[in-house]
């Protein structure tokens, strides 16, 4: 089954507890994944965030073992771009309700 990103549907939910930013889902078609978390890094990524996107995943001893996984790294680059700009919308909107902000603010 081929997937296209543009008929996925990004569900973020505003945490913002520590580093945990937000947790996301992915719709597409028949099929739901939770799981997804948006943390904060010590390290600037692509796109100038200091932002960690980490996939669904369970712990096995000392390893986290991804339970969602993209082998293509430039599928999984576009899917990571189309999650983080829903991110920033979605933050967006919930400081300036959180705070009563009129206009673009800077996360």
């Amino acid at each position: 089954m081929k997937l296209k990103i543009d008929e996925i549907i990004v569900k973020v939910k505003i945490v913002d507890e520590g580093k945990l930013k937000a947790i996301i889902s992915l719709e597409f078609g028949d099929f739901l994944v939770k799981g997804f978390r948006i943390r904060s890094s010590e390290f600037t990524d692509t796109r100038g965030d200091k932002l960690w996107l980490m996939p669904p995943s369970y712990q096995g001893g000392f390893k986290w073992h991804p339970i969602f996984f993209v082998p293509d790294k430039e599928l999984w680059a576009k899917l990571e771009n189309k999650i983080m700009s829903e991110y920033k919308n979605k933050s967006q909107e919930h400081y300036k309700k959180k705070y009563g902000i009129e206009g673009d603010i800077s996360i």
